[in-house]
């Protein structure tokens, strides 16, 4: 089992990563601190890998804020499974542009996303494995049709 858990783990280290930007994000929203360009970079790099489709090339880069299959099969069943990559994305990548302005509303918008995805990350690591529908034949003799 010790391969289940350290797998799942990664799931925690994904909640981590998404805390760290929501409390960074957060901070920036209030004024009291600049912008976080380094935890949103990793983001964006992490989300233009998932719009790419490509998740296993992502787990081999280096300084890949988020460089697991868990993870990134995680980040892709919240964003991309709802159409929100693209908006996350643009709302990242208008955050990084600006140089003097704050915009909070933006900053609050990416926290939403990434609390949503720390919830199902969290989730993930509670139920690691969806249950599967059981095979036909087996329940054509639980009811008594086989």
């Amino acid at each position: 089992m010790p391969t289940d858990l350290q797998s799942r783990s990664q799931y925690l280290v994904l909640a981590e990563f998404c805390q760290e930007l929501i409390n960074s994000l957060s901070n920036y929203a209030s004024g009291s601190v600049g912008l976080p360009r380094d935890i949103l970079q990793s983001a964006f790099e992490a989300l233009q890998s998932v719009k790419k489709g490509d998740l296993f090339r992502f787990g081999q880069k280096p300084a890949a804020a988020l460089g697991s299959y868990e993870q990134m099969r995680t980040l892709e069943q919240v964003l991309r499974s709802h159409g929100q990559v693209d908006n996350a994305l643009e709302l990242i990548s208008s955050l990084l542009r600006e140089k003097t302005a704050q915009d909070p509303a933006k900053a609050k918008e990416i926290i939403g996303l990434f609390t949503k995805l720390q919830t199902k990350a969290l989730w993930n690591f509670e139920q690691p494995t969806p249950a599967a529908a059981p095979d036909i034949s087996e329940l054509c003799k639980a009811f008594g049709t086989a």
